[in-house]
């Protein structure tokens, strides 16, 4: 009787699912805007957070793209507002902030409807991401309230938010990723709440 040898298991045709990658990214930025925003880390890292956002624009953007051309419109909409929209339009101001000629050249103001409409379209996201699971649900919804937070001026709150969604983005990084390689859920994300 001829012996059969285990072949690994073949990666799909056509495009990867990016997931990990883009909260991966997303984890970076908001864990470090976070930490800058709560007090946690010094002002005088201001100039540095902006390359740390600039950075994180990419992975996102292209994941975007590549939900997109997988046909996934909700989460190729969520990477595409947090990798241009969230993330360059926070790197620009800061910067502007930053570089500004004097002390109240340029103020803040516009921010506040910014960081609320932010807030609006992650609760629109959140509804959708009901579909999939209670837990991703949650959290899209948490880091809405963490922009609505920045629009009222609660910077230290939004920046402990931002904290508490990077762990999430971490979490949910991994849960996909593991669940791809071992080709099982390996880590649990909860019911749907909406069918």
């Amino acid at each position: 009787m001829e012996q059969q040898s285990q072949q690994p298991p073949q990666p799909p045709q056509g495009w990867a699912n990016p997931g990990p990658w883009a909260l991966f990214s997303i984890a970076v930025l908001t864990g470090c805007a976070g930490f800058f925003q709560a007090g946690l880390i010094p002002p005088t890292t201001a100039p540095l957070l902006v390359g740390i956002l600039v950075a994180c624009i990419l992975p996102q953007l292209v994941a975007g793209l590549i939900n997109f051309r997988r046909g996934e419109i909700l989460i190729g909409t969520l990477n595409g507002v947090f990798g241009t929209v969230a993330t360059i339009g926070i790197a620009l101001t800061t910067w502007m902030l930053i570089t500004a000629p004097k002390p109240g050249a340029i103020t803040p103001e516009i921010m506040g409807p910014f960081n609320i409409v932010l807030f609006i379209a992650m609760e629109i996201a959140a509804v959708g991401f009901g579909r999939m699971s209670w837990f991703i649900m949650l959290g899209i919804a948490e880091v809405g309230v963490a922009f609505l937070a920045f629009g009222l001026g609660m910077l230290v709150l939004g920046g402990w938010l931002l904290i508490i969604f990077a762990v999430f983005c971490l979490y949910l990084g991994a849960a996909i990723l593991w669940g791809e390689v071992f080709q099982r859920p390996v880590l649990p994300l909860g019911r749907p709440v909406f069918q």
